[in-house]
């Protein structure tokens, strides 16, 4: 081999080692950009990771938010539906209540009819009192001065008469009652004769059963007519009967009034007018006679 072709193989192998080193290096930066790579990729998706962790943090924070709202709105409408059903509840209790009331009502009604109706079939039972103009005059004569009676009984008018230009008015007064004896008293009938009989009116806080008072005015009277049968004949000549509505005991020492009575007063029915009263307790079998009357001359 000549020098020159030695120097050609040479050069050739130094060739051969450069491209193999140049073909080395570039597989390191191969190799290296290769990994650049892998690791940019992975930065890459570990920041989409991340950019998609916080939105759904972000989605989750909403989530958690509306769940709240939606408990509170579950929450108000759950206090507001009990509160409807309170309301309803009470509101259903207060109808029952105003029932029940309204009930005790009509069945306190009805057992003051049922004892007025049992007094009327006892008046009617009952003889027809006799008015005695004299009755305990003789009574009085007879008792010991400063004794106490066992059956004493003063009653007497306090009224006032109010007339107009016609001369037509009313009588406008109380009556009372008061046991000035020792015994108790019962269930006083009182008669109210009128002369003349035809002036025979009396109005007030009396009620009629044969009327079928409302329970209010049950409630706001005291005193009833008395209209059984002698009753009603005796109105034909003047007298008018009442007797307490309900069950009454004067004790000694007590009293009992009838408030606020009116006698219609017409001056074309005669010119004198005279109101006598009587009151007969027909279970101690004892009358007495007002101590005093109403007159009126025209």
């Amino acid at each position: 081999m000549g020098t020159k072709d030695k120097l050609s193989y040479e050069r050739l192998i130094s060739r051969i080692e450069y491209y193999k080193e140049k073909a080395l290096d570039l597989e390191k930066k191969l190799l290296f950009a290769e990994e650049k790579i892998e690791n940019l990729e992975n930065e890459i998706n570990s920041n989409e990771s991340i950019r998609l962790i916080e939105e759904k943090e972000k989605e989750l924070v909403n989530l958690r938010a509306q769940v709240e709202d939606f408990s509170k709105k579950i929450s108000r409408l759950q206090d507001h539906e009990m509160e409807k059903r309170m309301n309803g509840y009470e509101e259903l209790l207060k109808n029952i209540q105003d029932e029940l009331n309204e009930k005790d009502q009509q069945i306190d009604l009805y057992q003051q009819r049922i004892k007025s109706m049992e007094k009327r079939i006892n008046i009617n039972r009952s003889p027809e009192p006799i008015v005695d103009e004299n009755i305990n005059v003789d009574e009085a004569k007879s008792a010991a001065p400063g004794k106490k009676e066992e059956k004493s009984c003063l009653s007497y008018f306090d009224y006032s008469v109010i007339f107009t230009k016609e001369k037509t008015g009313f009588v406008r007064g109380n009556f009372y009652l008061e046991n000035t004896g020792t015994e108790t008293l019962d269930n006083p009938y009182i008669c109210f004769r009128f002369q003349p009989a035809e002036a025979s009116s009396l109005k007030g806080k009396i009620i009629s059963l044969l009327t079928s008072p409302s329970q209010e005015e049950m409630a706001q009277s005291v005193w009833m007519f008395m209209d059984n049968e002698w009753a009603l004949e005796a109105k034909d000549r003047g007298e008018i009967w009442i007797c307490p509505l309900r069950e009454t005991k004067i004790n000694s020492g007590g009293k009992l009034t009838l408030d606020d009575f009116q006698i219609p007063i017409r001056s074309k029915i005669d010119e004198n007018i005279t109101v006598e009263a009587f009151v007969y307790f027909h279970k101690q079998n004892y009358r007495a006679k007002a101590v005093n009357h109403i007159a009126i001359n025209f």
